[in-house]
């Protein structure tokens, strides 16, 4: 019995250890299967801007487009990255944080179900009461002004027989049509997933209404005044040039409806004061377009912000006339580029430029740590 004991022993740690060795092969086989889908969103990123540097913008993004095994693989392992790696590695509300898909969600029902419009509605109408006293303004402009917030009061009373329409750029495998409360058109470069349509939100037509190709498969016309939502998850950062972010969301407002926001998450691993110039500087752009920011957290590794279309668009202009900025911070500053941190590294000469090594910033930005590279699966 003694010796029976001891062989049952032996075999349950011999299993005990068999476990840990096969979840540690696991964990490993998982962490490099992370490193491998990164590194191909970080190679993809890091050729447009080296491309972007020596052939222009416009023709980095042509070159871009022309390179479909490389959209595919993009998108496959975004998707992969997405769905297998950020998923385990970020619950709901892991260390006090949303998911970013949850977090868009959660905005978008606080804003259109749960009052926000109603309040931002009132918010705006008292600005534009206070800019009317303050300056001359001519009859016609401030009955032009009255009337659309009347149009904004009436379109709140049946809300809540309507389904959120949402217009997700850059969606990859559609993550938002699983909720009930939302209207999706999800579009990418190249879709992941059926049901995901082609469009390049960069240079889609915008008119009156939507246009399909023959095939079905591809946006070529997206209609204008005509979203509740249009959701840039991971999609700024993409683009390689200040002027063609600043394309992307002038766009946005262009099929955003009056009083619809735009919803903006963007990697960053810094503290919330490292980039706050920057964020600024978002704020400052879109503001002069006519987009008021109302919502903006940082969360772990992601900046989180939320611009909403004014009714009237001397309400959103007013806080960028009324800021004053130092010398130093003046070059983040612009009406017309939407800035990120690589913008400002120092550039490698053209040997160099094919071997650029990111900075902590810069990996972020790039999706290395998103969500949650140092967390490793144990």
């Amino acid at each position: 019995m003694h010796s029976t004991g001891k062989i049952l022993g032996i075999i349950i740690v011999t299993q005990n250890t068999w476990e840990k060795e096969k979840n540690r092969f696991a964990n490993q086989m998982a962490t490099e299967e992370h490193k491998r889908l990164a590194d191909i969103v970080k190679g993809t990123h890091a050729l447009l801007r080296v491309e972007c540097q020596q052939y222009g913008a416009e023709m980095a993004w042509k070159r871009h487009l022309a390179r479909n095994d490389v959209l595919q693989e993009y998108a496959a392992s975004m998707r992969k990255l997405a769905v297998k790696c950020w998923t385990n590695n970020n619950s709901n509300l892991r260390n006090g944080t949303y998911c970013r898909i949850e977090w868009i969600k959660t905005q978008c029902k606080e804003y259109f179900l749960y009052g926000g419009r109603k309040k931002y509605d009132r918010r705006e109408q008292d600005i534009n009461y206070k800019i009317t006293l303050s300056s001359v303004k001519s009859s016609n402009d401030n009955r032009m002004c009255g009337s659309n917030s009347s149009c904004v009061e009436n379109g709140l009373q049946n809300f809540h027989e309507q389904k959120i329409t949402v217009l997700d750029v850059g969606s990859c495998y559609n993550p938002l049509n699983v909720d009930s409360a939302f209207d999706v058109t999800a579009i990418d470069l190249t879709p992941a997933v059926e049901g995901v349509y082609r469009c390049d939100f960069l240079n889609v037509t915008i008119e009156r209404e939507r246009t399909l190709s023959r095939d079905t498969r591809e946006i070529r016309r997206l209609p204008a005044n005509f979203f509740d939502t249009v959701v840039f998850s991971l999609l700024l950062e993409y683009l390689p040039c200040p002027e063609q972010r600043y394309v992307c969301c002038r766009n946005a407002y262009d099929v955003l409806k009056s009083g619809g926001i735009l919803i903006i998450v963007s990697p960053d691993s810094k503290h919330v004061g490292a980039n706050a110039k920057l964020m600024k500087s978002w704020r400052y752009a879109l503001s002069g377009m006519g987009f008021m920011r109302i919502k903006y957290e940082k969360l772990r590794h992601i900046h989180c912000l939320v611009f909403r279309k004014c009714v009237c668009k001397d309400v959103a202009i007013r806080w960028s006339k009324l800021q004053h900025f130092s010398e130093a911070n003046k070059i983040y500053m612009s009406d017309t580029k939407i800035f990120i941190p690589q913008d400002f590294q120092i550039f490698y000469s053209k040997e160099k430029q094919e071997k650029i090594e990111y900075e902590e910033i810069d990996l972020a930005s790039s999706f290395s740590e998103l969500p949650f590279n140092d967390e490793a699966p144990t």
